[in-house]
């Protein structure tokens, strides 16, 4: 799941709960009992999305943590140099 399915989940979520309050004054018990259920559905399917994509972004940061780890380890002394190589920028940047 990504993105665009998160956003639809939420764009849906919005549009059923803006109808539930709509509706809810005027519908007998069961319209609105329905739309809720509806709007349930729509708000759990919307929090597993967002978990897989919690899920998606860690494993991501973990495996950047771990390529950048490898290569500090195997690379040790060109690491440091483009380490000092973005200190002077950055130093020339804030000193303007």
């Amino acid at each position: 799941m990504g993105k665009q399915k998160i956003i639809e989940d939420i764009k849906v979520l919005l549009n059923d709960s803006e109808e539930l309050l709509r509706l809810s004054a005027t519908l007998p018990g069961e319209g609105v009992e329905a739309l809720r259920s509806k709007l349930r559905d729509h708000v759990e399917s919307a929090r597993g999305a967002l978990e897989d994509a919690q899920a998606s972004a860690q494993t991501r940061y973990r495996a950047g943590v771990d390529c950048t780890e490898k290569y500090v380890k195997d690379n040790p002394w060109q690491s440091l140099g483009i380490a000092a190589g973005v200190g002077f920028l950055f130093g020339l940047i804030v000193s303007r």
